[in-house]
């Protein structure tokens, strides 16, 4: 379906991959995974003709048509939510149309050959369930979600994670051969997420999908693509089927690193002693040649794993906070009657779908919207750290490290660099402008900002959705050892379920 051949590709001075060799198949369900920064939305931009390979060539056989998730996709805004979905059926309503006109025409002139043309029409959008549009769109949309946005809302009135699962539904509906969805759980909870699992475990064309939900991958991917080491490596079977294999592969790799290492220890050891010895001279420039014609083998350069410690303030009030009878929205209410009382180290998660009004929800305890209704008392003093899910910035040009010199302007540079560095950031990234970076390295410094300063509670929302499964890991564990009090919205159950079992679901 399509073949990578010999594909280099770079960007700046780092070479995100190299000689890359590697094919798509028919009817594959791909998972594309690999640390933050590897190359994997770059791969994306390669597939769909965005950019194009430095060197090499990515070859397309046969005609085939390409749908993917672009959350960043222009929209017609004036449109309704009802209006943009049925355009995934332009075609067919032009070949309607046509039809009509045809079997008018036909009928006023008796024109047997436009009336046969017409009634062929008319099959053809029998055949492609012409007549059953409505319902498709509603059940699709019902599966994500989407009825409980409205149907009749305008596209401009949307959210960025309400419109973005509008896309995403139409993406569905088009039914493309070749489906790229770049982490397509993001803006969904729980329950659509299996809806789409049973979609694409249905789906009868190919798919690649990029994710750092391994749950997901787990259950919808029969095929891994790997980025490590500027190369794509494939792998058969699902994520956990990966991981075993992966682990195999690194552990027998640096076997075999080890016994080389100890081998050319013993030839150099060896030379250095032989070489200036009239009778083993000639052994050593043996050995000489034995060295020199060793290919040495590349040592596993991991991504650095992140360490993240989130600084904490102590507070002796309690409870944190104590919310009565709340009710959160805008023009009209999103939720009612929210009754919830957090005490000093406590962490609670807030989960549901997506629009529901989570994220207005911690903006109305935080003070940023006013409340519709009902009381929310903070404890004195209460120092509050907030993640918040875009990834906004006041100059993309800066680098991390102006971005964090810029808010913490007391600390000294090696300090900034310590803990960009603990963030899981190398020195290079430290310095690149922060839009040059990955969603999950951008993810990176935001996080790196609770780090520094001391809070007595965070509020994280959505803190999981750009990072890889190592760093998101490393959050957890981070999570569990801040001694304050933690409110979390996310809509990884499994993430979750690794910090507390104290789940707030929100109802309308």
């Amino acid at each position: 379906m399509i073949e990578i051949r010999n594909m280099t590709h770079g960007f700046g001075d780092k070479t995100l991959y190299k000689n890359v060799n590697i094919t798509i198949n028919k009817g594959e369900k791909i998972g594309l995974v690999g640390a933050n920064g590897a190359g994997k939305s770059t791969l994306i931009s390669l597939l769909t003709g965005k950019s194009l390979c430095d060197s090499g060539d990515i070859i397309f056989q046969g005609k085939f048509t390409i749908g993917y998730l672009d959350q960043y996709a222009s929209v017609d805004r004036d449109k309704t939510v009802f209006e943009y979905l049925s355009s995934s059926y332009n075609e067919l309503f032009e070949l309607e149309k046509q039809a009509e006109k045809l079997s008018t025409e036909g009928a006023e002139t008796q024109d047997m050959k436009k009336i046969e043309r017409a009634s062929e029409i008319y099959e053809e959008l029998l055949n492609r369930d012409f007549y059953s549009i409505e319902s498709t769109i509603k059940k699709y949309a019902s599966g994500l979600g989407i009825d409980k946005i409205g149907y009749d809302r305008l596209m401009r009135e949307l959210s960025g994670g309400q419109a973005t699962k509008v896309i995403l539904c139409k993406l569905l509906l088009q039914c493309p051969d070749f489906l790229i969805l770049d982490e397509p759980t993001n803006h969904l909870d729980e329950m659509h997420i299996e809806w789409l699992v049973e979609y694409l475990r249905d789906y009868k064309g190919t798919f690649l999908i990029v994710s750092h939900d391994t749950q997901f991958l787990d259950k919808v991917c029969t095929t891994i693509f790997s980025v490590e080491f500027s190369n794509i490596v494939r792998y058969v079977g699902n994520y956990s089927q990966f991981v075993r294999q992966h682990n195999e592969k690194v552990e027998f790799q640096e076997k075999n690193i080890k016994s080389q290492e100890q081998k050319i220890e013993k030839l150099e050891e060896y030379i250095a002693k032989n070489s200036c010895r009239t009778n083993t001279a000639r052994q050593a420039q043996s050995r000489k040649k034995q060295l020199d014609k060793i290919v040495r083998l590349e040592k596993l350069n991991e991504p650095p794993t992140p360490k993240f410690k989130f600084a904490y303030s102590p507070i002796r009030s309690n409870p944190i906070i104590d919310i009565e009878n709340l009710t959160i929205g805008y023009h009209y209410p999103l939720i009612k009657n929210i009754n919830i009382k957090l005490l000093n180290g406590e962490k609670l998660a807030i989960m549901g779908f997506n629009g529901l009004g989570k994220t207005t929800m911690l903006k109305t305890i935080m003070g940023l919207i006013p409340a519709l209704a009902g009381k929310i008392k903070l404890a004195d003093k209460l120092k509050i750290g907030y993640y918040e899910q875009l990834l906004n910035w006041e100059d993309n040009n800066l680098t991390p490290f102006e971005i964090l010199k810029n808010e913490f302007p007391k600390l000294e540079d090696k300090t900034i660099r310590s803990y960009l560095s603990h963030a899981g950031l190398t020195s290079k990234q430290m310095l690149q402008s922060i839009s040059s970076l990955s969603g999950g390295e951008q993810s990176k410094v935001k996080l790196c900002k609770l780090m520094i300063e001391p809070n007595n509670m965070l509020i994280l929302d959505e803190p999981t959705n750009h990072i890889d499964v190592k760093s998101k890991q490393a959050l957890a564990d981070a999570i569990n050892n801040f001694e304050g009090s933690v409110i979390l919205v996310s809509h990884e159950l499994d993430f979750v379920e690794k910090i507390t079992n104290n789940i707030f679901r929100p109802k309308i």
